[in-house]
């Protein structure tokens, strides 16, 4: 059974909403600024790779960040538990106490455990090549297929629910030949990015922000105070003396 959490409410309207004076949002640019703020994420897949001679199947879970991605083997049963950190290009495989650094990949010979985390990459802030509107299972999907800057011969396609805006097949190609098959199965947001600095709301040091703990803002004198400052008569400052020594 598909098991899935749906973006913040708003996310569903971005398909069909109108910005100001009836101007149309283009879908496929909205749907990457959301992604793009995706901080964190939990997902699962069944991934099937289709190689040379052989075709593999795995069932993936991933705990998802831009930076740094734990992958972990969930099915066939005989690699179950195995998991892999991708971060930066490189793959670190842990089984029980046991890591092995998988040293770099690259894109035209991905892993499987780097499936997921890429297809995240390329719905975020991939080159769209390819837009469409389809139907998968009776549900209205976006299609969108994308590449990356690193190795633009890999491209990373993506079939997204109109209504959810969330993943609901995947296919990863390499020089018009299929390697990677995704069926997801969850997709939970756990995580959204801050707001950008510059952004009265959530800006440091702003003037209205109260003073640190611990420390007084000092006073400022009154108008006409800073006004009458360093202008006494000599009386006055013979009588502020004259009350100084009683």
């Amino acid at each position: 059974m598909r098991k899935a959490l749906l973006f913040a409410p708003m996310l569903m309207l971005l398909l069909t909403a109108c910005g100001g004076g009836g101007e149309k949002v283009d879908p496929a640019a909205e749907l990457q600024a959301q992604y793009a703020a995706l901080a964190s994420a939990t997902m699962e897949a069944d991934v099937t790779c289709h190689y040379a001679d052989e075709v593999r199947e795995y069932t993936l879970l991933c705990a998802y960040t831009p930076s740094e991605s734990t992958v972990t083997v969930l099915a066939p049963s005989n690699l179950s538990g195995i998991s892999a950190t991708v971060a930066d290009g490189k793959l670190q495989l842990s089984y029980e106490d046991i890591s092995l650094d998988a040293g770099s990949y690259s894109a035209a010979a991905i892993s499987p455990v780097a499936a997921l985390p890429r297809l995240m990459a390329a719905a975020g802030s991939g080159y769209i090549t390819e837009q469409s509107e389809e139907s998968i299972d009776e549900r209205t999907c976006l299609r969108l297929a994308c590449d990356l800057p690193d190795d633009e011969s890999t491209l990373y396609t993506t079939w997204f629910d109109q209504e959810t805006l969330l993943p609901l097949r995947s296919e990863i190609t390499v020089d018009g030949t299929l390697v990677f098959e995704i069926t997801w199965n969850r997709f939970e947001v756990t995580g959204t990015a801050a707001p950008e600095d510059g952004d009265p709301s959530g800006q440091p040091g702003t003037p209205e922000d109260p003073a640190p703990s611990g420390e007084e803002t000092p006073a400022e004198p009154a108008p006409e105070d800073a006004e009458n400052q360093d202008t006494w008569t000599e009386a006055e400052e013979a009588a502020a003396y004259a009350n100084a020594e009683e």
